[in-house]
């Protein structure tokens, strides 16, 4: 469907922004901003969390920073695409959605790889201005860890291209059927329950974030050597996401348990290692340490923990949600 002429001027208007801010023009750039205390800024995103920047003063001295560390010099319209564009107009006002996806990978452009954005512009003496702009990137284009999306009926939608380097030798997950599945089936059982309990959050109303639910861990058994092996279940965008050798998750889970069981800095960095499967030796080895040295901090973590091996230890000190 064709926009209308008051269509086009806005998204003349939209383009000629971003074009300001990837040609790294600074004046050209703030110029398409009103400059009072009413603007807002919204971001929302796995990297950077939730910020809101409120205030034109606040706001501006976030652009001069923005564009001093991240200095740009790139053609926009040939790099990035706007797909799903909505619009609702007023005399004055402007409400216009969009879906901003990145053509190609280009190294040093500051830009995501697929973003949703709103903007809302208002007339000033003619002239069309930004009053608040909101841009959420979903985590599920992640692709620095291994990531399988399931649809909502728990099919296999998506293997990103980690996880399918992986997934042949992972000794604890299976595609089978278009299907994901534990390899050790006595684990299968406790995967499924996990993938449904994540299809009905999907059937809500509800995003996860209003029921502060973290990302589940499910156990997979013990690899060869011994040690844990396991993965995480989310839900976002329609999908159910199953991720494996998730070291910010990981890393997140054990900081939880550190005030639960009185963990210290040493023992933390400990469990970390051992989480990622690496044995005591080479723990060891990275750490600077003695090999008897692990040993006592992982018995110290057994009292603390009230568990006899390392696997138990780690399951306790995952599934910990830290302290109320």
């Amino acid at each position: 469907m064709p926009f209308t002429d008051e269509e086009e001027e806005i998204l003349t208007f939209l383009r000629s922004e971003q074009e300001s801010y990837y040609h790294g023009d600074f004046d050209a750039f703030v110029d398409h901003w009103h400059h009072g205390p009413e603007v807002r800024r919204i971001i929302s995103g796995p990297q950077v969390g939730t910020r809101i920047h409120s205030g034109w003063d606040e706001l501006l001295l976030r652009f001069q920073e923005g564009f001093r560390q991240f200095p740009q010099n790139f053609e926009a319209r040939d790099l990035l695409r706007w797909e799903n564009i909505q619009f609702q107009i007023t005399a004055d006002m402007a409400w216009i959605s969009y879906d901003q996806i990145a053509v190609k990978h280009v190294p040093k452009m500051h830009v995501s790889p697929m973003s949703h954005e709103v903007k809302i512009i208002q007339k000033f003496k003619g002239s069309w201005k930004i009053i608040c702009l909101i841009v959420v990137v979903p985590g599920i284009r992640r692709e620095d860890v291994p990531l399988i999306e399931l649809t909502a009926d728990g099919r296999v939608a998506r293997i990103n291209k980690l996880a399918s380097e992986r997934l042949g030798a992972h000794s604890g997950l299976v595609v089978s059927g278009g299907r994901l599945h534990a390899r050790i089936r006595k684990f299968d059982t406790d995967l499924q329950k996990a993938i449904e309990r994540a299809k009905n959050r999907l059937a809500t109303n509800l995003p996860r974030g209003f029921q502060s639910e973290p990302a589940s861990i499910v156990p997979l058994g013990e690899n060869e050597a011994g040690h844990p092996i396991f993965c995480w279940i989310a839900t976002e965008q329609e999908r159910v996401l199953i991720s494996f050798d998730d070291e910010f998750l990981l890393r997140g889970r054990l900081e939880a348990a550190v005030p639960t069981f009185g963990l210290s800095p040493a023992q933390l960095k400990l469990a970390e290692l051992l989480a990622l499967g690496q044995d005591l030796g080479t723990a060891a080895l990275e750490l600077g340490v003695s090999i008897n040295t692990l040993r006592t901090q992982v018995r110290r973590m057994f009292e603390k923990t009230d568990t006899h091996n390392q696997a138990a230890l780690l399951s306790r000190l995952l599934n910990s949600q830290g302290p109320d």
